[in-house]
């Protein structure tokens, strides 16, 4: 049986821009305004509004690179890599 590493971060739902984006696409999507304003559109990743954003965004991708020498394997994480606006950063095991 094998066993998988996932590196996930997560940004917190009380980040001030996180809230204000969110407020943005909220507007929209009770407007009926289906394209996003290009700011939100960059922040989530999407110029189309749709709910599914807002748990969305709360993850992100982790950049990781591999490492081994004698007798060990792992991931390493280069700080200055992580995304500004990460709060938790989560190592999840799965076999």
């Amino acid at each position: 049986m094998g066993m998988s590493t996932n590196i996930v971060g997560f940004v917190s739902p009380e980040n001030e821009i996180y809230q204000k984006q969110v407020k943005v696409l909220k507007a929209c999507i009770e407007a009926g305004i289906s394209e996003l304003p290009k700011e939100t559109a960059k922040y989530f990743g999407s110029k189309h509004a749709g709910e599914y954003l807002i748990e969305e965004k709360l993850t992100t991708d982790i950049i990781t690179h591999e490492y081994s020498n004698d007798f060990q394997s792992g991931y390493e994480i280069i700080v200055s890599e992580i995304p500004e606006d990460v709060h938790k950063i989560r190592f999840v095991n799965s076999w």
